[in-house]
C-alpha cells in the first residue's frame, strides 16, 4: 500500500548520519512509503548501496574539515561558522523549491538544521541534546538554541534508548528536554540488520580469515586520513593480521601488505564479515560506530579525534562503564593498545533495536498512517 513521499537528508559531517539513517529508512519503506534521499558524496555511495529503490537527489552538504592540530580545533571551526549558516539558509531554500515539483508528505532531517518546511510536516534526528563545548556556559547557550531552533520540527527522534541514560549519556538525556516532542528510537544499526540480510554490493572479495585487529575510519579531513595512516603504518609492523578500512566509498582501492590489506570502503555486508573475524576493533568511537558494533560484543578501542568533544565524551563514558577502552591518538602505539585490551574484561553495553511497531505509532502522531 503506497503511504505518500518521505524527503530525509543526513548531514555529511562523517559518515554515521547516513549509515543510521539505513534501517529507517528501510522499515519505512516496508510500511508502503516512496523515500526520497537529499544528499551527495560519499554519502550518496553508502546509501545507493543499501537502498537501491529509493530516489536520489543532489543537495550539497556542509562539507566540513577538521584541523591537523587538537589546539587549533576550536578556531577551525569557528572560522567555518559563515560556511554552516551559509549551508542551513542554502538547503532551506534548495528544499522550499524542490517541494514545489514533489509533494513531500513527510521531511525528516538528520543533524541538517536548515532542512525543513513550514508547511510540511518535518522531524529531526539528533543524539545530541545537551552538545559538549569545551565551556559550560557555551554549552548551555548551544542547548538553548537548540531547543529555540527544534521549534520548525514537530518532532525530534532520538536515535538512543531511554532508559538508564542510554548510549550516549548526558548527551542524549539532558537534564531538561525540549519543548518539541521527544521520541528515543532505540538503536539504528545497518550492521546488525546486514548479518543476516546484507546487500549485494560489494567492491572487493574480501576473505572470512581471522584477524588480530580491524581498523574503522571515518570522519572529515584531514584526521581522517591521519589516523588510517597511522592503523597502516603501525599494523604492519606487528607481524599480526589486520584489516583497515578507510571510510572512502567515492575513491575505491586496495592496498596490501605482508599481513594486512586496506579497504578504502567495504560494503555493510563485507564490513560486517570483517568485524566478526576480527580479535578487537579499533575506531574514533563516533557515536553510530558504537551503535552498529555492540551486537557483535568485541572488545572496542576508542580513539577520538583530537579535539572532538562529543568522541572524547563518548570515549570517557564508554570506558567508566567497562563498554571500551578510550585512547589519546598522540599516544597511540599499536602494540602497548592489544597488550592492554587483551587483559580487558568487557560488559556488553545494552542494545535495544528501533522496532517498526514504535514507528508506526510516531507517525501516527504525526497523522502520517
Amino acid at each position: 500500500m503506497k503511504r505518500g513521499n518521505i524527503c530525509i537528508s543526513p548531514i555529511d559531517w562523517g559518515l554515521g548520519h547516513a549509515t543510521r539513517c539505513i534501517p529507517l529508512i528501510q522499515s519505512l519503506q516496508q510500511l508502503g512509503y516512496t523515500i526520497y534521499i537529499a544528499t551527495e558524496g560519499h554519502h550518496e555511495v553508502i546509501l545507493k548501496e543499501s537502498i537501491p529503490g529509493a530516489h536520489f537527489l543532489k543537495l550539497r552538504g556542509y562539507r566540513i574539515k577538521y584541523s591537523q592540530n587538537k589546539n587549533w580545533f576550536i578556531i577551525a571551526m569557528l572560522l567555518q561558522i559563515p560556511q554552516i549558516i551559509f549551508s542551513v539558509l542554502y538547503e532551506y531554500f534548495w528544499l522550499k523549491e524542490k517541494a514545489k515539483k514533489i509533494h513531500f508528505d513527510l521531511i525528516i532531517s538528520d543533524n541538517r538544521f536548515g532542512f525543513y518546511h513550514k508547511k510540511i510536516t518535518s522531524v529531526f534526528i539528533t543524539h545530541q541534546l545537551n552538545l559538549q563545548t569545551p565551556f559550560a556556559w557555551s554549552t548551555l547557550w548551544f542547548q538553548q538554541l537548540q531547543y529555540y531552533w527544534y521549534q520548525k520540527f514537530k518532532a525530534v527522534w532520538v536515535p538512543d534508548i531511554q532508559q538508564d541514560k542510554g548510549l550516549a549519556g548526558i548527551l542524549s538525556h539532558p537534564t531538561k528536554l525540549p519543548s518539541t516532542p521527544v521520541w528515543y528510537m532505540g538503536c539504528l544499526s545497518r550492521l546488525h540488520q546486514n548479518s543476516s540480510n546484507g546487500s549485494n554490493f560489494s567492491y572487493y572479495a574480501t576473505t572470512s580469515k581471522p584477524i588480530e585487529f580491524l581498523g574503522i575510519v571515518s570522519g572529515p579531513e584531514p584526521q581522517r586520513s591521519v589516523f588510517e595512516k597511522l592503523l597502516w603504518e603501525q599494523g604492519k609492523k606487528t607481524g599480526k593480521s589486520f584489516v583497515v578500512v578507510g571510510g572512502t566509498p567515492l575513491h575505491p582501492k586496495q592496498e596490501q601488505y605482508e599481513n594486512g590489506i586496506l579497504y578504502s570502503h567495504l560494503s555493510a555486508k563485507d564490513l560486517t564479515s570483517q568485524i566478526q573475524q576480527a580479535k578487537y576493533i579499533i575506531c574514533r568511537g563516533g557515536y553510530t560506530s558504537l551503535m552498529e558494533l555492540i551486537p557483535f560484543k568485541k572488545k572496542l578501542i576508542l580513539v577520538p579525534t583530537p579535539g572532538q568533544t562529543e568522541q572524547e565524551y563518548l570515549g570517557q563514558l564508554w570506558q567508566q562503564k567497562n563498554w571500551a577502552i578510550c585512547l589519546d591518538q598522540n599516544n597511540f602505539n599499536i602494540n602497548d593498545v592489544i597488550t592492554t585490551a587483551s587483559g580487558f574484561l568487557l560488559s556488553s553495553p545494552p542494545f535495544e533495536e528501533m522496532s517498526q511497531e514504535a514507528l508506526i505509532m510516531q507517525l501516527k502522531k504525526l497523522s502520517l498512517y
